[in-house]
């Protein structure tokens, strides 16, 4: 059984240059760094072994949809035509921090954000059979 922060964090910490794998024989997070393969956990000889599947990539969170999710949430008409205003187009993402850190929306973000990913990695170990404990 992996606890679901495990999950979750590898989630949150998955970036553009990685990708990290599952072993479900030592439920152990297993990582891919493109710019640096040397602290690579997930090795090449493990694309062979059936106890290793793949969790998730930059693109498995999507935060651009969080983002876009969370805006749906403010009451304040006018806050979120701004946000939606601002997240349009190439830069969205510090556009979005700067309005919501201006706002005193941050740490309402956060939280919103951390939810969403505790679900994605729930939705994750039921679609994959992993047995998890609920920790976060």
């Amino acid at each position: 059984m992996v606890k679901l922060s495990v999950i979750k964090d590898a989630l949150e910490d998955v970036d553009m240059n990685s990708t990290c794998y599952f072993n479900k024989e030592t439920n152990e997070v297993l990582w891919s760094w493109s710019y640096n393969e040397e602290y690579s956990t997930y090795k090449e000889e493990d694309e062979f072994n059936d106890n290793i599947i793949c969790m998730f990539n930059y693109f498995s969170k999507n935060d651009y949809d969080i983002m876009q999710d969370f805006i749906d949430t403010i009451e304040d008409i006018n806050l979120r035509e701004k946000l939606y205003d601002a997240t349009r187009s190439r830069g969205a993402f510090s556009r979005f921090r700067y309005i919501v850190e201006s706002s005193d929306l941050l740490e309402e973000w956060y939280k919103y954000k951390d939810e969403k990913y505790k679900v994605i990695a729930k939705e994750w170990c039921i679609d994959n059979n992993i047995e998890f404990e609920e920790d976060c």
